[in-house]
C-alpha cells in the first residue's frame, strides 16, 4: 500500500518547532524485536515554517499576506515530493491547509485541524475568535505601534490561555520561541466556500483551550461538510503538552 507523509503546519506566532515532539513520535524507528500488532508509522514527517514565522522570522511577520502561507504550503508538498499526503494544520494554520488543498494538483489524502481557526462568510481569522481575544488583540496592536515593536502575544496569555494544564518550567523553557503575530493574514477576509473540499476532513477539539473554547472549536467544524470530529484532553498547545496522543491520532490516518 502507499506510505502516507504528513504536513504540519504551525499556529500564529510559532513555527516548525512546535511540532518537534511530535514529529518524535511519528518517526520513531521500529522496534526490536518487533511486537506482534507494531504501530503505524508515517512515511516522511515535514514540519513547515510559514513565511515569516520561525527560521524566516527576521522578515516582517506582520506584513505576510495570506495567499503567500498558502502558496508555501503548495510548495512543500511539490519540492519534499510528499505523497499521498495528509496536511495538518494547527489554530490560525487551519485555514491556510484548507485552502491550499483545493489547490494542490493532487488532492490530499486527508486534512486534519487541529483546533483550526475557520470563520463564516466573509469574515476574518480574528473575527471567528471570542469577543475577549479580540479586545486583547485590539490593545495588544494599538500598544504596538505606540512602542512601534512587532506584535507578539504577551507571556502572560502563553502560559494562561495556550499552555494552561502544563508543567510551569516547560513553558519557561518554550516562552522565548513564540514571535511576532501576522497581523495582516489574522485581519484578511476568507471565503466561504473554500471549504468544500475535494478530500476526507477531521476536526480535532482540545477540550481543555482557553484560547479557543470547545463549543467554538465544534461549530466551526461543522461549517465543513462531512466532517469527522475527534477530541483530545489538551489545552491549544496540544503538541507539546500532549505530543504522544496527537501523534497516534494522526498515524491513524497513515
Amino acid at each position: 500500500c502507499n506510505v502516507t507523509d504528513y504536513l504540519l503546519v504551525h499556529g500564529a506566532g510559532q513555527g516548525a518547532w512546535s511540532w518537534g515532539r511530535v514529529w518524535g513520535h511519528m518517526t520513531a524507528p521500529v522496534e526490536h524485536p518487533p511486537r506482534l500488532y507494531a504501530p503505524k508509522r508515517a512515511g516522511r514527517v515535514y514540519p513547515l515554517d510559514l513565511p515569516g514565522h520561525g527560521t524566516d522570522a527576521d522578515r516582517d511577520t506582520a506584513g505576510v499576506r495570506l495567499e503567500e502561507c498558502v502558496h508555501a504550503i503548495i510548495r512543500s508538498v511539490e519540492r519534499e515530493g510528499l505523497k499521498n499526503v495528509v496536511l495538518v494544520g494547527h489554530g490560525f494554520a487551519g485555514s491556510l491547509v484548507l485552502q491550499a488543498a483545493g489547490k494542490l494538483p493532487q488532492p490530499p489524502k486527508r486534512v486534519v485541524l487541529v483546533a483550526g481557526v475557520m470563520p463564516s462568510g466573509q469574515s476574518t481569522m480574528l473575527g471567528a475568535l471570542p469577543q475577549r481575544t479580540q479586545a486583547g488583540f485590539r490593545l495588544l496592536s494599538a500598544l504596538s505601534k505606540l512602542s512601534r515593536q512587532r506584535l507578539r502575544l504577551p507571556r502572560s496569555l502563553i502560559s494562561g490561555r495556550l499552555c494552561n494544564g502544563m508543567d510551569p518550567m516547560e513553558v519557561v523553557q518554550v516562552m522565548g520561541l513564540f514571535g511576532p503575530l501576522p497581523t495582516r493574514v489574522l485581519k484578511t477576509r476568507i471565503p466561504l466556500d473554500e471549504w468544500r473540499l475535494p478530500c476526507p476532513v477531521t476536526y480535532v477539539v482540545l477540550t481543555q483551550d482557553r484560547l479557543m473554547p470547545p463549543e467554538l472549536q465544534e461549530r466551526m467544524a461543522n461549517r465543513v461538510p462531512g466532517v469527522e470530529i475527534a477530541s483530545l484532553a489538551s489545552c491549544h498547545q496540544v503538541m507539546l503538552y500532549r505530543p504522544r496522543e496527537l501523534a497516534d491520532l494522526l498515524l491513524r490516518y497513515s
